[in-house]
């Protein structure tokens, strides 16, 4: 086994893998185009909706970025958004999971602190250091794409 960096590296570039093979196999009228406030082309999105009807919000944003172009030399950025319920009432939740390149590494940082797309604060993000947690990122990637194969599989039945 290598060294607890190497790990964590294997690990982000795995996140990196999935999420782009996902956007690969979507078809291209689903996907979104991100663009630069100034126009220039940076990435690419897909959502994965898993609200059921009459149910909870329950939705999945991956994007594939160009490190080169994008803020702070972002590769991945995978969004959650669901409805929680709480005691009293209901929620919505808001996170983000994003890989970066820095000083010619990947690393993993999320952010649980803005409400919503608009609110995300550079600042607000915390880097990722353990690669047991980094696994469920990967987790929980793998658990989002697999349900999108089988939605996707579903429509096809139809």
């Amino acid at each position: 086994m290598g060294e607890p960096d190497e790990i964590l590296q294997a690990t982000c570039q795995e996140i990196v893998t999935l999420v782009a093979t996902a956007i690969d196999a979507e078809s291209s009228g689903e996907l979104r185009v991100m663009r630069l406030p100034g126009g220039a082309e940076v990435g690419r999105q897909m959502t994965i909706d898993a609200t059921e009807s009459g149910g909870r919000m329950n939705r999945c944003h991956l994007s594939i970025l160009n490190a080169d172009t994008a803020p702070a030399e972002e590769v991945v950025r995978i969004e959650y958004e669901h409805d929680k319920q709480g005691k009293f009432e209901q929620r919505r939740v808001y996170s983000v999971q994003s890989v970066r390149r820095r000083g010619g590494k990947l690393v993993l940082l999320e952010n649980f602190i803005a409400e919503n797309p608009e609110t995300v604060r550079e600042e607000d993000f915390r880097s990722i250091t353990s690669d047991s947690y980094a696994r469920t990122a990967v987790k929980s990637v793998q658990d989002w794409t697999r349900y999108r194969t089988w939605q996707l599989q579903q429509t096809r039945k139809r």
